[in-house]
C-alpha cells in the first residue's frame, strides 16, 4: 500500500513539478529559489493532502504554489528593509575636514538626486532613507495608509533603479 502511494507522489510530482516552478518563478524572479520552493510545495501539499476536497487539484496545488513564492518575496523585502533601516547619513567625526567636505558632497548629491523624483514618491523617500523615519511614521506625518508608504518606496525604487545612472544613487 505504502509503495503505491510513493509512486502517485512522484507521478504527481512529474506531472506539476515543471508547471509549479513557472508559477513561483513569475512571482520571485529567481531560478534557484523557484526550484527549492517548488519542492517546498510538494512537500506542503502531502502535509495538506487530508484537507483536500477534492475539488480542482491543479488548481488548489496552483494556489499552495502561489502562496509560497509571494511568502517568500514579503520575507525577502522584509529582509532587505532591515538592513536599510537606520542608516544614518549623520557621519562620524573623521580625521579631515576634507572627509567631512567630501561625506557633506555626497549627501548633496543624493539629496539633489531625490529631487529629480516623481512628485510622489520624494517625500517619502526623503523620509525613509535621509531622515531614516519608519513607515508607521511617515504614514501619520504624511496622512497616508502605512501600506501607501510601502507601495511609493517600493515604485521609487523602481523608478531609480531604471531612470538613474550607478554614480547617481
Amino acid at each position: 500500500m505504502k509503495q503505491g502511494n510513493q509512486q502517485a507522489l512522484r507521478m504527481i510530482i512529474e506531472r506539476y513539478k515543471g508547471y509549479l516552478f513557472k508559477i513561483i518563478y513569475n512571482v520571485v524572479r529567481d531560478e534557484t529559489e523557484a526550484e527549492d520552493l517548488t519542492q517546498e510545495t510538494f512537500i506542503k501539499m502531502v502535509d495538506a493532502l487530508p484537507d483536500y476536497e477534492a475539488k480542482g487539484f491543479k488548481t488548489w496545488l496552483s494556489r499552495i504554489a502561489y502562496h509560497k513564492a509571494i511568502d517568500a518575496k514579503r520575507k525577502r523585502n522584509r529582509r532587505h528593509e532591515e538592513l536599510t533601516e537606520g542608516f544614518e547619513w549623520q557621519s562620524t567625526p573623521s580625521d579631515s575636514a576634507e572627509d567631512d567636505w567630501l561625506q557633506q558632497q555626497k549627501q548633496n548629491k543624493v539629496v539633489g538626486s531625490i529631487q529629480k523624483l516623481p512628485q510622489g514618491y520624494r517625500g517619502v523617500v526623503h523620509a525613509y532613507y535621509i531622515e531614516g523615519k519608519s513607515y508607521s511614521i511617515i504614514a501619520h506625518e504624511q496622512c497616508l495608509a502605512e501600506k501607501t508608504v510601502e507601495m511609493r518606496l517600493y515604485r521609487a525604487r523602481k523608478w531609480m533603479k531604471n531612470n538613474w545612472e550607478e554614480d547617481e544613487f
